[in-house]
């Protein structure tokens, strides 16, 4: 990720291990690293300072998430790998090629080929198809194993007296 460049790059940069950030935690005089990095610069010592501008804490500090730093990183890192699907088909065999669809259903990645029996198969024509994601389980119900779905409820109040 370091390789990419721009203004944005630089901003999103942790000054530490000069990638992207990973975890990015605030310091209490105000700047950002990755924890990690954070973590391993105040492991063994005794005083705890800010790498980037030298200032002392009293005591360790307690390092939160920097929540909207992080979902800033996470929208960046997805504009920069748009239309480069890191997941591998689970069908191949030998080569296997890159995944365009990702079956909630089967919970499974396919590659073109692979994915065919999903468009002719009747039962397979049922299943939700979505773009090839890293991170399917996301997209599943961790308590019912099934694909996350949205319902609706019409609730109407009980009116008294009505004809």
């Amino acid at each position: 990720m370091a390789s990419s460049s721009g203004p944005l790059n630089e901003e999103l940069q942790c000054s530490i291990c000069l990638d992207v950030f990973t975890d990015p935690v605030t310091t209490p005089c105000g700047h950002n690293f990755c924890r990690t990095c954070l973590n391993k610069c105040w492991t063994n010592t005794q005083t705890c300072f800010c790498p980037l501008c030298k200032e002392k804490f009293s005591r360790r500090p307690d390092l939160k998430i920097n929540t909207t730093l992080r979902e800033v990183v996470q929208h960046f890192k997805e504009k920069l790998n748009l239309g480069r699907s890191e997941v591998l088909c689970d069908i191949c065999d030998g080569r296997k090629q890159k995944a365009v669809k990702s079956c909630l259903m089967c919970q499974s990645y396919y590659c073109e080929t692979h994915l065919e029996p999903h468009h002719r198969v009747p039962s397979l024509k049922k299943h939700t198809l979505i773009n090839a994601v890293e991170n399917l389980e996301d997209y599943i119900c961790q308590k019912h194993e099934r694909p996350l779905e949205l319902f609706f409820t019409d609730y109407r109040l009980p009116y008294e007296n009505c004809n």
